[in-house]
């Protein structure tokens, strides 16, 4: 297996990173954060998520104001913005806005999508009508795939038999979550192995959170099987509502360290991402979690 040349940056701070951030954000404060991500050079921004659910939606009721904000700095600066939908009527609004790249969130897990109020078929229904809406670009968000913090059986066959008909019924990418950070490097490798029978790289996202400390090692295994999109969160901010004890994301700033000393393209300047990050923790009162951040905080 051969490290890919070049790995595209999906900042996702401003959506799972700020979800269960325990103060409310003014809006002025996350519009500024969310340019600083922009111009450190990631590729995709999630602005937040689009639901009915309200611990989902807590921190996100100012999304008109984000994407009026946002959006035209972003197409300046040839930078997608993306969202998360939950539901046929979620991905609507969030297409009313001009955010016309969602995730359509669908659980491998049975138990883990009842925090959610769906189900699989009712997932894949949403997503059928999603897909035909016009000038739509939809990433199957599968959750769970590594492992479920309920006990139930996530089985690699499910969630390739669910990536299979999703991209029947229209979407263009998977993603692939460790939502609860229950993976390790071999599980990372053997199921993506078995992805890579059906799908091209070009197809496949990953989403990776740092629970139990592998998550940089599991990034290294994915891109050792070639994958080329990820999702990463400044300060290594993030964690899901419905898991209990859920941590954050992999760091940004950690992973854009990791592709420049394998030597691997990307986009983003790691000066300005570690900045990004300190200003943010100053601005929101969060710790400096990323080890680079910490690294850069203490040389200062």
């Amino acid at each position: 297996m051969k490290f890919p040349t070049h790995v595209n940056i999906h900042e996702v701070c401003p959506r799972d990173g700020w979800q269960r951030y325990h103060q409310l954000l003014p809006t002025d404060i996350k519009i500024s954060l969310i340019k600083s991500m922009i111009d450190y050079g990631c590729n995709e921004i999630e602005l937040g998520v689009f639901s009915k659910i309200p611990k989902l939606t807590r921190q996100y009721q100012d999304m008109e104001a984000l994407a009026s904000a946002i959006l035209p700095y972003a197409e300046e600066r040839g930078v997608k913005i993306t969202s998360l939908v939950n539901d046929y009527e979620d991905a609507r609004r969030s297409l009313d806005l001009g955010i016309s790249n969602v995730s359509c969130f669908l659980s491998v897990s049975e138990e883990f999508a009842k925090g959610f109020d769906t189900t699989a078929e009712k997932s894949f229904a949403d997503l059928a009508a999603i897909a035909k809406l016009p000038d739509v670009n939809v990433t199957l968000a599968l959750g769970a795939v590594f492992g479920s913090p309920f006990g139930d059986e996530t089985p690699v066959s499910r969630s390739i038999a669910y990536a299979r008909r999703g991209i029947e019924l229209g979407a263009s990418v998977i993603g692939l979550a460790d939502s609860a950070g229950m993976a390790a490097p071999d599980q990372i490798r053997s199921t993506l192995c078995v992805f890579l029978d059906s799908f091209s790289p070009s197809q496949l996202s990953i989403h990776l959170h740092d629970t139990e400390g592998f998550g940089m090692a599991n990034a290294y295994a994915a891109l050792e099987c070639g994958i080329t999109d990820f999702d990463t969160s400044l300060g290594a901010m993030g964690g899901c509502p419905v898991i209990p004890n859920a941590k954050g994301n992999i760091a940004t700033e950690d992973f854009v360290n990791l592709l420049d000393k394998l030597g691997i393209a990307n986009d983003v300047d790691l000066d300005k991402c570690v900045a990004a990050s300190l200003a943010m923790s100053r601005r929101i009162g969060n710790p400096v979690i990323s080890a680079k951040a910490e690294l850069a905080k203490v040389q200062q």
